[in-house]
C-alpha cells in the first residue's frame, strides 16, 4: 500500500514537471544540477579536504568530513546496485543520465558535501550561520529539485538521498564533535 501511494505521487510529480518545463529552465536548472555532480563534488571535496589538512586546526574535521562523503558515497552506490530502480520513462529527460534511479546521488551527494562544508563554516563563523545554512539549505534543495525538473529522477528517489546523506552528515558531525 504505502509502494504504490509513492508510485502513484511520483508518477503525478512527472506528469507536472512535464507540463512546467520549458528551454530556458531547462538551461537554468542543467547549470543547477551541475554543482551536485560526483565530478564537480569530488574536485571541490579534494581542495577542501587538502586545506583541512594544511590548516592546523582543520585536521580535527577531517576524519568527520572523510567518513561524510565515503560512507555517503559508498551506500548510495550500493543502494543504486540493490534496489536497481528504473529512471522515469514517462516524460523525455531533458538530459542524458545513465545507471540506476534510487537514491539520487545528486541529492546524497549534495546533502553530505555542502552541508558538512555549512558545518564547518558555522563552527568557524558562528556569527554567520544563519546566513550558510539558509544558503545551504536552497542549494541542495535547488539541486534535488533540478533532478525532477530534468526528468532524470523520481521525487522518492531525491528523498531518499536526501535522508541517506543527512544520515551520513550526522554521523560525520557527530565523530568530530566528539573529538
Amino acid at each position: 500500500m504505502i509502494l504504490q501511494t509513492i508510485v502513484s505521487a511520483d508518477a503525478w510529480f512527472e506528469h507536472l514537471m512535464l507540463a512546467i518545463r520549458t528551454p530556458l529552465m531547462v538551461r537554468v536548472f542543467a547549470v543547477v544540477t551541475f554543482f551536485g555532480e560526483p565530478t564537480t563534488i569530488i574536485a571541490l571535496a579534494g581542495v577542501m579536504g587538502l586545506a583541512l589538512l594544511y590548516w592546523p586546526r582543520g585536521r580535527s574535521f577531517v576524519i568527520g568530513f572523510v567518513t561524510t562523503l565515503a560512507g555517503a558515497a559508498a551506500t548510495g552506490l550500493a543502494l543504486k546496485d540493490i534496489v536497481k530502480r528504473a529512471r522515469p520513462s514517462g516524460l523525455i529527460p531533458a538530459i542524458r543520465e545513465t545507471g540506476f534511479s534510487f537514491p539520487s546521488g545528486h541529492a546524497t551527494g549534495s546533502m553530505a558535501f555542502y552541508g558538512f562544508t555549512a558545518f564547518l563554516l558555522c563552527k568557524l563563523y558562528p556569527r554567520y550561520a544563519k546566513a550558510v545554512i539558509a544558503t545551504t539549505t536552497v542549494l541542495v534543495l535547488a539541486i534535488g529539485f533540478s533532478r525532477l525538473y530534468l526528468g532524470v529522477h523520481f521525487p522518492s528517489d531525491v528523498i531518499g538521498g536526501y535522508l541517506l546523506g543527512g544520515l551520513w552528515l550526522f554521523i560525520g558531525v557527530t565523530i568530530v564533535e566528539r573529538r
